[in-house]
C-alpha cells in the first residue's frame, strides 16, 4: 500500500469507525488528562494517516530474535510468528509510556526513567536529567496525537515495535520516532531510540517511504541496500570525520545537521590546538543495537546512532576549557560539578537517527529523523 501504508490494514477491517488520536494534555485547574480527538472516514487516506490505533503489520529487527534460530533437522517446527502487540494492546502501551514519560521529565527521575526507557533512550534521558537539574531547565508535557506505527512478528523474545508520533506540546510541533522494546514476555514496553524531525509531522514518515503491513526482517549485513544496517552509522560518522574525502559521503544525502556538526568537529580541534590543548575528536558508529524493517521500495528503514568523542589534556599555559549550549546551558557542570576544565577533559555526544536506505543502485540514503545529546563527560 502507499502513504498511509503503515495502518492500512486495521482500517480496512473497520471501515465505518471513527479513530481516536491520543494526546496528553495538562489542564489548568489539576492533574494531566486524555484528550480523544475523534477523525472521520470521510477522506480515509487523511484519517489513515492521523489515527492512533496501531497495525497489526509486522516489521524486523537487524538479525533473528531469540527463539527464532534455524530448529535442528528432524525436530519439530518453530511456532508461527506472531505480531509483537495486537493493535488493541498497542493503544495501552502508548497511553502508559505519555504519562510515565511525561512524569519523570517533570521529576528529572533518573531512576524511575529505567522503566520507561532502554538502550540509547535511557543513556540520552539520563544525561539530559542531568542536565536540566543543574541548570533548573524544564520539559515541555509532551503532547500526542497523530500517530503511524507497525508491529513485527516474533516467536520469542526480545520484540519491539515503533510508532511515529506527533507532539503538540512542542512548538514547533516535532514527529517523534519511537522503537519500544520488550526484552521479556511480561518486561516493560521501553523507548529505546526517539529520534525527531519537524518536516513532516502529518503524512507518510518521509516522502516516497512507505512501509508493508507485515514487512521482513533485514539483516544486518543485507547486501542489497545502499549499505547494510549495521554500515549506516560507521558509514555517516566517517563522512562527517573526513568530509569529501571519505569513500561513503556519495552514498548520503547529506543532511544540513551533518555538515554543522563537520565544522564544529574543525572548529573544536582548532580551538584545542590554538589554546595548547592536544588530544583527538572524531565521530563514529554507536555500539548501540540498530533496528530495521523493509520497505515497499525494497530498502530499509534503520534506526542507529553515532557518537562524537572528543578527548584532550592540556599541554601548555592555554586557558581551560568551557562549554556553553545556548538553550542549556552549561554543559561540563552537571557531569563534573565544575564549569571550567583545566588539565583534562573527556566529552562524549550521542546522535540517535532514523534513516532510508534505498536498494543498492536506486539513490542515496536520507536522514529522516535524528535527536542529539552529551551523554558522559569526564574531566580535572
Amino acid at each position: 500500500m502507499r502513504g498511509t501504508g503503515l495502518i492500512s490494514a486495521f482500517a480496512a477491517a473497520v471501515t465505518a469507525t471513527i479513530f481516536a488520536a491520543l494526546s496528553l494534555v495538562s489542564g489548568p485547574e489539576g492533574p494531566p488528562r486524555w484528550e480523544f480527538v475523534l477523525l472521520s472516514h470521510a477522506r480515509p487516506a487523511l484519517a489513515l494517516a492521523l489515527a492512533a490505533s496501531m497495525t497489526t503489520g509486522g516489521c524486523g529487527i537487524v538479525g533473528k530474535a531469540k527463539g527464532e534460530a534455524d530448529a535442528p533437522a528432524g525436530s519439530a517446527p518453530p511456532p508461527a510468528p506472531a505480531p509483537a502487540l495486537t493493535e488493541d494492546q498497542v493503544r495501552p502501551v502508548l497511553v502508559r509510556y505519555t504519562a510515565r514519560s511525561n512524569r519523570v521529565h517533570k521529576l528529572l527521575d533518573a531512576k524511575g526513567a529505567a522503566g520507561v526507557y532502554a538502550g540509547s533512550s535511557l543513556q540520552v534521558e539520563t544525561a539530559k536529567y542531568r542536565i536540566f537539574k543543574a541548570n533548573r531547565l524544564r520539559f515541555k508535557p509532551a503532547r500526542y496525537g497523530q500517530i503511524l506505527g507497525a508491529s513485527p512478528k516474533f516467536t520469542g523474545h526480545p520484540k519491539w515495535f515503533f510508532a511515529v508520533m506527533t507532539d503538540n506540546g512542542a512548538n514547533p510541533p516535532v514527529r517523534d520516532h519511537i522503537v519500544f522494546v520488550q526484552d521479556q514476555a511480561g518486561g516493560p514496553w521501553r523507548a529505546a531510540y526517539a529520534p525527531l524531525s519537524t518536516k513532516p509531522v502529518k503524512g507518510a514518515i518521509a516522502p516516497g517511504v512507505d512501509v508493508a503491513d507485515y514487512p521482513d526482517v533485514v539483516p544486518g549485513s543485507d547486501a542489497s541496500l545502499a549499505l547494510a544496517p549495521d554500515q549506516v552509522a560507521p558509514a555517516l560518522a566517517d563522512a562527517i570525520n573526513r568530509g569529501s574525502r571519505s569513500g561513503y559521503i556519495r552514498s548520503f544525502t547529506v543532511p544540513a545537521w551533518a555538515k554543522q556538526k563537520r565544522g564544529s568537529l574543525l572548529q573544536d580541534r582548532r580551538t584545542f590546538r590554538a589554546q595548547r590543548w592536544v588530544g583527538k575528536a572524531s565521530y563514529s558508529g554507536s555500539r548501540a543495537p540498530a533496528y530495521a524493517v523493509r520497505t515497499t521500495s525494497g530498502g530499509a528503514l534503520v534506526w542507529s546512532a553515532i557518537e562524537l568523542t572528543e578527548s584532550f589534556r592540556r599541554a601548555g599555559g592555554g586557558a581551560g576549557i568551557n562549554w556553553r549550549h545556548k538553550d542549556w546551558g552549561d554543559l561540563l557542570r552537571p557531569f563534573t560539578g565544575r564549569s571550567s576544565m583545566k588539565r583534562s577533559i573527556t566529552t562524549v555526544e550521542r546522535i540517535e537517527m532514523l534513516s532510508y536506505v534505498p536498494p543498492k543502485g536506486r539513490g542515496t540514503i536520507r536522514v529522516i529523523a535524528f535527536r542529539w545529546a552529551p551523554i558522559r563527560v569526564t574531566g580535572s
